[in-house]
């Protein structure tokens, strides 16, 4: 007799997952295409609206969904490539393992839920993705003009605060509005 645990099992990867993840890398990769970029003054960085459909659909798909619309929402990526592609998987890295261990665990509250998937976002810019960026940026393109790691990180976080705030909002009231069976971790 096989036990309930074993038949709940999700496959690590699904062609449901890479189809998600594509279809969210590809709205990510459309918006860069597009050349909807605003840069960060004083940086090589970009902001962008594509942070919308990378920290949703990494989320939802998981770790290797999350690398999938890392390497799409980063491979065009106008600036910065090689160092976006590498901030952009381990960010989706990140949120794939967070939302299920962390903001999923607490679904039947979904005010806590809600506060959490705003705090994973909010950590995701400012302790994921401009740390990686600036760290890229000075191991890959040194240049004295953007000065250390410390300024160049603060540079990039101050320029970063306006998309982070704006993609917060935006995804937990997206978030908020999508009916549980949708909102739930596919791996």
């Amino acid at each position: 007799m096989e036990s309930k645990v074993e038949s709940t099992k999700k496959p690590i990867l699904s062609a449901r997952q890479v189809g998600i993840a594509a279809a969210f890398g590809g709205c990510a990769l459309a918006i860069i295409l597009a050349g909807l970029t605003i840069p960060i003054p004083g940086t090589v960085a970009v902001t962008d609206p594509r942070e919308l459909f990378t920290t949703i659909g990494a989320s939802l798909t998981g770790p290797i969904g999350g690398v999938v619309i890392g390497i799409l929402a980063a491979i065009a990526d106008p600036s910065i490539q090689f160092v976006s592609i590498f901030a952009h998987v381990l960010g989706g890295i990140y949120n794939g393992l967070i939302y299920k261990n962390v903001s999923w665990k607490f679904k039947d509250n979904k005010v806590v839920s809600l506060a959490l998937w705003a705090a994973q976002v909010l950590v995701y810019y400012f302790v994921v993705m401009v740390p990686l960026i600036v760290f890229g940026l000075v191991m890959f393109f040194p240049d004295p003009e953007y000065g250390g790691f410390f300024s160049l990180l603060s540079a990039i976080e101050v320029g970063a605060i306006p998309e982070a705030l704006l993609t917060t909002a935006v995804t937990t009231i997206i978030m908020a509005a999508l009916p549980e069976k949708y909102r739930r971790p596919l791996w």
